[in-house]
């Protein structure tokens, strides 16, 4: 590194386990593989951090070493140029991302390693063991790292007092007061695409028009399930930008030539009197745009899909988890089964297309249960659907309660990367399936949805460009290959 200089190096690292993994939100990992069709997601919250470090002046370089498949020994031959690097990590990626910073580090010693994200934020203690990992930054990160890059790029030892963060001294653990916070979301600025890298192209079976890109305008949420991290990671209070940023953001992505915005808010329609704004909005200017989002059942009655669906969505994702009443009371997600089949029934009437998010191996999960969750996804028919194994991730009370009744798995962490979703873990402490029958469960469930005759012939009959021949062909063969063998055949 040159006298005086100063780089930041946002990094995704590459992995071992997968060709695509979804690492835009701020928790990091959180799914990857066949089993959503091959999708890959642009770096949404390590792009937001760069743009952060940018407008503050510190030059700073987003690396996704996934996207661009760029080999680690390719990327140690330039890691000289940088004084920090920073890696969004989770539970199910720390041990590769640790890896592949120590590989780094070997060949750049005076690299500093920050590391962000579910992992760091409620199992500090466990990465600061690891001695590739230099620091942690707790909850959310944006404005801990700014203050942080500040600091070291002034060589000043104050940077470690400050707050939210964590890291060695004297052989121990240090763990600084969490930062509070952001109250004013206009502080935190409209990330710049232009970071991303060069001719790089996301993927996203679920996507209308390419290209696409994510964005989030509201943090928090104020659910209790117990399956969640959200609400501990980012508050129980919803933030949200102003309705003003996010039509000027759409503006600004339109001028770089997207033509979708895949909005990532844990619940887009918390706020009725928002969304309508933003609707109408859209339609005022007249935005050529198409657009996704989440919707919690019992936030959207059918006049509000409508408007949703005239302002450009065309796809709303909603957290159904199970089709067993038992089951959600059991974690606490609060809806009722009826209520989603309405909100499914509604999106239909309105011309939306639905994405369904299910998770097998619930608190209380039985295979009386498992049946019933998919006899009631074939009741409410969505265009597509994923499911995924419930994992006790660090942070969720699912994972505060495994460990108040085993005390010995506190700093244990077997999720991986490499069966995330797919394979159970710790299931058989808390349901009545075992691991291998809940396995088998979720491959039979995408065997019963997506290899029904009707359900094919719909789709090509959506088929209406060469180009959307391609992606419905792309993601088809991930979904039935992972239908056919699970996860049993390479990567995924």
């Amino acid at each position: 590194m040159a006298s005086g200089e100063f780089r930041v190096l946002a990094l995704i690292p590459a992995s071992a386990c997968a060709d695509n993994v979804v690492r835009d939100v701020l928790y990091g990992c959180w799914c990857k593989g066949k089993r959503i069709g091959g999708g890959t997601v642009p770096p949404l919250s390590a792009l937001t951090i760069a743009t952060i470090l940018k407008e503050d002046g510190i030059p700073v370089d987003l690396i996704d070493a996934l996207e661009q498949k760029i080999p680690l020994d390719e990327l140690s031959e330039t890691i000289g140029r940088y004084a920090v690097v920073l890696v969004l990590s989770s539970s199910m990626t720390l041990d590769e991302d640790a890896q592949a910073v120590a590989h780094l580090k070997h060949a750049n010693p005076r690299l500093i390693s920050v590391f962000y994200g579910s992992h760091p934020s409620f199992m500090p203690d466990a990465c600061l063991r690891n001695e590739s990992i230099d620091i942690v930054v707790r909850m959310e990160p944006d404005l801990i790292i700014r203050d942080l890059v500040r600091a070291l790029r002034a060589a000043d030892e104050g940077w470690r007092q400050i707050r939210g963060i964590g890291y060695r001294a004297d052989g121990r653990v240090v763990l600084n007061e969490l930062y509070p916070f952001a109250k004013d979301m206009s502080g935190i600025p409209i990330a710049d695409r232009t970071l991303l890298p060069p001719g790089a192209h996301y993927f996203n079976p679920i996507v209308k028009r390419l290209p696409y890109t994510t964005s989030c305008t509201s943090r928090g949420c104020p659910g209790e399930c117990t399956f969640c991290t959200a609400p501990a990671f980012s508050g129980k209070k919803i933030r949200a930008w102003p309705v003003e940023t996010v039509l000027e953001e759409i503006a600004y992505l339109l001028s770089l030539g997207y033509r979708e915005i895949y909005y990532r808010d844990e619940t887009f329609t918390f706020n009725r009197e928002r969304v309508e704004e933003i609707c109408e909005g859209i339609l005022r200017h007249g935005y050529d745009l198409t657009w996704i989002c989440n919707v919690r059942v019992g936030t959207a009655d059918e006049a509000l899909l409508r408007l949703m669906k005239k302002a450009g969505c065309h796809l709303i994702k909603v957290g159904v988890e199970s089709g067993s009443q038992q089951i959600l009371d059991a974690s606490r997600k609060h809806v009722r089964v009826e209520e989603t089949r309405l909100l499914f029934r509604r999106a239909r009437a309105v011309g939306l297309d639905t994405h369904a998010h299910l998770m097998f191996g619930m608190p209380g999960e039985a295979e009386e249960t498992l049946r019933k969750t998919i006899a009631f996804l074939l009741d409410i028919d969505p265009t597509t659907m994923d499911i995924g194994i419930c994992l006790p991730y660090p942070g969720s009370e699912l994972h505060a309660d495994l460990v108040r009744t085993h005390p010995d798995l506190a700093d244990e962490n077997r999720l991986s990367l490499r069966d995330l979703h797919t394979s159970g873990v710790y299931n058989e402490l808390y349901t009545s399936v075992s691991r291998e029958l809940l396995e088998r469960y979720v491959v039979r469930a995408y065997r019963a949805f997506y290899f029904r005759p009707a359900y094919i012939i719909r789709w090509l009959r959506r088929v209406r460009s060469l180009g959307e021949l391609m992606k419905v062909s792309r993601s088809g063969v991930n979904v039935i290959s992972f239908g056919l063998f699970g996860d049993s055949r390479g990567k995924s």
